[in-house]
């Protein structure tokens, strides 16, 4: 089981950037793709409109207590910071239920190192690579 966070604005689709969202959705993500939704969490000091963004670091001690986040776009700093804390952000856009799915069926997989792959040497821990992965 691993916790996963979603950013996105309509419940149906990850479709938000991590340092815009305003909410997450938590889901409990089993190894066979079953999930449930755990909770919609509000993000304090979000941003209230376009003009005015909320520091990564903000966000990321909201989410402390995931495995996982899920989002449309998410910058290197978010990223990292992310990683620092042992939690992994991956960019997808599409469906919340396909993207669970495949996760919960996946994420041994996807868990691993994967530096070979991206390319990222570590630093310090983590890498702060965004990595990518499709449906």
């Amino acid at each position: 089981m691993v916790k996963v966070a979603v950013a996105t604005t309509d419940g149906l689709t990850i479709n938000e950037h991590f340092g815009q969202a305003r909410e997450f959705r938590l889901y409990r993500v089993e190894e066979d793709g079953c999930y449930e939704l755990l909770e919609v969490r509000p993000i304090a000091n979000a941003p209230r409109d376009n003009a005015r963004v909320h520091t990564a670091e903000t966000t990321v001690e909201q989410l402390a207590d995931v495995n996982v986040v899920l989002v449309s776009q998410i910058g290197p700093h978010a990223a990292g910071s992310l990683a620092g804390r042992g939690i992994k952000s991956f960019t997808v856009k599409g469906s919340i239920d396909s993207a669970l799915r495949a996760y919960g069926k996946r994420h041994k997989l996807l868990d691993q190192e994967i530096a070979a792959v991206t390319g990222c040497r570590p630093r310090s821990g983590s890498c702060g690579c965004v990595q990518r992965w499709g449906k």
